[in-house]
């Protein structure tokens, strides 16, 4: 069964190297493309590049061999082919080229398949599949150069290569494989119930998400700038209070020289050890130890990693035009999160002052503002749903602040008399739950004794009992089928649940727990980001960032209370659950501003 589930089409006996014919067009009937790509259900795209260029794209229909040139000087007469909603394009990894075709002014409306992406809904596990491992493996196809006695063609034509210009061979190789690789992966997709998943939310998401791309953040540079260089002042500062701690100069960034500081120079305990039984130097490790050394330690990490990660690093990926353009991922999590890359706009700090003063450097456009817009505890409303346990669906329905409804179950106290601390453990156990945690997590999280961590949780499943009967049974199902899935049909295959080593299948069970949970919220708000675009497009307004639960928008100032409705009654109103959804909203000329 494992075998048969995982693999994405199956295998090939062997591979072939097909000659491919590149015809370099000289003149475009763009009509006559479009009406040939209608007629074949799809047009195949592949960019070309030269030296990082973009030196056209080849063009064909899928199961054909022939294959067509269009250079970059061509891209004009393609452009209504490109733009046209009833012409649908098939890729893979195709969100690239959208932001490409974008640079020069071309919207593509019509997205007909994308392989990779249905790859990746096949088994997720595999994460953003690589187009000549899946020709091999599903066609036999080589995508390599050409064999002995096979000729890569590099016509002139519209082009003036040299040796070293773009294999056009290999191109054409790849649009060949691509619209092969269709039929079989809509086979696969639809053995795994889903078709409805990869159209309706995974690719119609990927012109949004080139947009976003294509939009970027403004950047205030000058500001970054300042806080750089206060930063280096800072830690400057901290640098020399940790050098008089430790009796001497040390490089502070080395590991090996701050274990030999704190563990034989200052004599400090070891308390814990890394896999490799080494002193470990994490900042749990270091809040233990009981020395003056150890926060200005904990100061200067947080504020080197500000300056590195944010400031240092952030500056060079700002555009001429003072935005940073940053790539998302929809092929990274098996759970169907995004990530962000070059720089990751879901990871701008905010726990600390110094991290939100980051927040400030990201800036909206002359007479525009930033609206953010963040679901309220939405895996702990999903849970609630999916679980139905009558406790968590009440306190959700009544509009109590979780935590302290939790915490007044768990801990037997009137909902006004919840104390912070109460609520701080209930907060715990709440977002802890969806992850797995047991007992001895839970203990090591609060700081407190195993037993005491085990009769909060009997204490919390006394009180919602469903959640518990949820639990087990989400397990016990995955282990049946193999899989979990979310409230849109996303699948996630859990082969650790069968496995011969017992912390794989620990490691499963936890998966199983966590993946419908989070899985959904991701589904949820990728529906909601489909809802919501065009819309945003007639209020001169666009999306710019997704975190997660949160989404980054930038209106015109005399248009945010429209977008700002608009926003929250879409995203509230996206699925419906047995408890509400609740969306916060924000606005401000600086992501700080916006901050709940």
């Amino acid at each position: 069964l494992w075998d048969r589930l995982l693999e994405v089409g199956g295998e090939s006996s062997g591979t072939e190297a097909v000659a491919i014919d590149v015809e370099v067009a000289t003149e475009l009937d763009a009509g006559r493309i479009a009406e040939v790509a209608a007629s074949a259900a799809g047009l195949v795209v592949e960019a070309v590049h030269d030296g990082g260029e973009l030196a056209g794209v080849i063009i064909a229909v899928p199961e054909s061999d022939a294959v067509t040139l269009v250079p970059a000087s061509g891209m004009d007469a393609l452009a209504p082919v490109l733009a046209d909603p009833d012409v649908r394009l098939i890729g893979h990894d195709i969100k690239p080229l959208l932001r490409r075709m974008l640079e020069i002014g071309i919207d593509v409306q019509g997205i007909g398949f994308d392989t990779a992406l249905a790859a990746y809904l096949v088994n997720p596990a595999r994460r953003a599949p690589d187009l000549e491992d899946l020709s091999g493996r599903i066609l036999g196809l080589e995508l390599g150069p050409a064999q002995d006695g096979e000729e890569a063609t590099r016509d002139q034509g519209a082009f003036d290569f040299d040796d070293s210009g773009p294999d056009l061979e290999s191109a054409g190789r790849r649009a060949v494989a691509i619209g092969r690789l269709v039929a079989p992966l809509v086979e696969q997709l639809e053995a795994r119930d889903g078709m409805k998943l990869f159209e309706e939310i995974e690719l119609p998401l990927v012109r949004i998400l080139a947009h976003m791309e294509h939009a970027g953040i403004g950047v205030d540079t000058e500001y970054l700038v300042t806080f750089g260089d206060q930063l280096r002042e800072r830690l400057a500062v901290l640098e020399k209070q940790i050098h008089e701690h430790a009796g001497g100069p040390f490089n502070v960034n080395s590991t090996l020289q701050l274990r030999e500081v704190l563990f034989e120079t200052l004599g400090l305990p070891v308390i814990k050890k890394t896999p490799k039984g080494a002193p470990s130097t994490d900042a749990a490790v270091l809040q233990k130890l009981d020395h003056p050394i150890v926060s200005d330690l904990l100061s200067y990490r947080e504020l080197e990693k500000l300056r590195s990660t944010y400031v240092d690093a952030l500056l060079p990926l700002v555009d001429d035009d003072g935005r940073v353009r940053g790539r998302f991922n929809q092929m990274a999590a098996a759970t169907g999160r995004l990530s962000a890359e070059q720089p990751n706009l879901q990871n701008i700090p905010v726990r600390s002052e110094e991290g939100r003063a980051i927040r400030h450097a990201f800036v909206a456009g002359k007479g525009m503002a930033f609206v953010v817009a963040d679901y309220s505890q939405i895996e702990l409303r999903i849970l609630a749903h999916i679980s139905q346990d009558p406790a968590l669906l009440e306190a959700f329905r009544n509009g109590e602040d979780i935590h302290q409804a939790t915490a007044s179950r768990v801990f037997s106290v009137p909902l006004d008399d919840v104390t912070p601390e109460q609520r701080r453990r209930a907060k715990v156990i709440n977002f802890g739950l969806l992850y797995g945690m047991e007992a001895y997590g839970l203990a090591q999280r609060l700081e407190i004794d195993r037993e005491e961590a085990a009769e909060h949780m009997d204490a919390y499943f006394s009180q919602f009992p469903e959640v518990r009967a949820f639990m087990q049974g989400i397990v016990d199902d995955a282990k049946q089928t193999g899989y979990t899935v979310t409230l849109l049909g996303r699948r996630r295959y859990l082969p650790e649940l069968t496995s011969s080593n017992f912390r794989d299948r620990q490691m499963g069970e936890r998966m199983a727990l966590n993946a419908p949970i989070q899985g959904s919220a991701a589904d949820i708000i990728k529906k909601a980001m489909i809802d919501l675009f065009q819309r945003l497009g007639e209020l001169e307004a666009e999306m710019l960032v997704q975190i997660h639960d949160e989404l980054l928008i930038e209106a015109p100032t005399h248009r945010v209370d429209d977008v700002i409705a608009l926003t929250k009654q879409t995203m509230e109103a996206v699925v419906e659950l047995d408890v509400p959804l609740e969306v916060s909203v924000a606005s401000g000329s600086t992501l700080a501003d916006t901050m709940h």
